[in-house]
């Protein structure tokens, strides 16, 4: 399991840095499998996730940075985002697991997924609405972030979006190939509660925000399954969006 909570800092320092240089972007490793390639994708949209929740103040529980703002979290975010739009050529499989609310029926998608390339328009949006000592630094910071050159396609995420209304419940069962990396990101536009529980019913990790990411090695077949549950505990409807491998 990977969370990145507590090197918040140096995911920025990093992060930043793939603004001013594209060679800074590390691709996967060729030799890799497809479900390695795309768990190293879906690693780099949790990455995205926490930028975007630092940017927004909304890591104050881990930073001690209390009401911090950082556009440039957002457009650090928002390069992340672009250059895996440019790797996997826009391509977004939406998942074929099942959502279910608290009363098992299903529930439909929303409509048509957001690509990562509108996801990183949006971010730069945010960041140059967000106060800032020097606007046209900003400006010119997302202008290199939508530099990013051509890249050989590999396979994009799998995605699932839903909206969760307050008080309600979904869950999410998903299933990966026996014996192969598993990652699932999980983001929301508000606060809810992302639990992922394993196949005896064990809370294995819960999110704290409006984000998180697990990951681990998906075993033989009859325990390779996981459920993902977005819990709105009586807030605003809230839409979120799970991406996994």
């Amino acid at each position: 399991m990977l969370m990145s909570q507590t090197g918040w800092l140096a995911a920025v320092i990093a992060s930043c840095g793939m603004i001013y240089s594209t060679v800074a972007w590390a691709e996967a490793p060729a030799d890799k499998t497809d479900a390695e390639n795309t768990a190293y994708i879906v690693e780099q949209v949790a990455l995205a996730a926490e930028l975007t929740a630092f940017g927004r103040g909304e890591l104050a529980d881990v930073t001690g940075l209390n009401d911090f703002r950082s556009p440039e979290a957002l457009v650090a975010s928002g390069a992340i985002l672009l250059r895996i739009h440019k790797q996997t050529a826009g391509k977004m499989k939406v998942s074929n697991s099942t959502v279910t609310d608290d009363e098992g029926k299903p529930i439909a998608a929303d409509g048509p997924v957001n690509s990562f390339e509108d996801e990183a328009s949006a971010l730069f949006d945010e960041a140059r609405a967000m106060p800032s000592k020097d606007k046209a630094a900003l400006e010119s910071l997302i202008k290199q972030a939508e530099l990013v050159p051509e890249r050989g396609a590999s396979g994009g995420p799998q995605v699932i979006n839903r909206t969760v209304k307050s008080g309600k419940t979904h869950t999410i069962n998903l299933a990966f190939e026996p014996n192969a990396p598993a990652n699932v990101t999980m983001r929301g536009s508000g606060k809810v509660k992302f639990e992922v529980v394993g196949p005896a019913g064990k809370v294995l990790w819960h999110s704290q925000g409006s984000w998180g990411y697990y990951n681990w090695q998906a075993g033989k077949a009859s325990d390779r399954g996981i459920t993902i549950k977005v819990i709105n505990s009586g807030g605003p409807p809230v839409a979120y969006t799970v991406t996994l491998n």
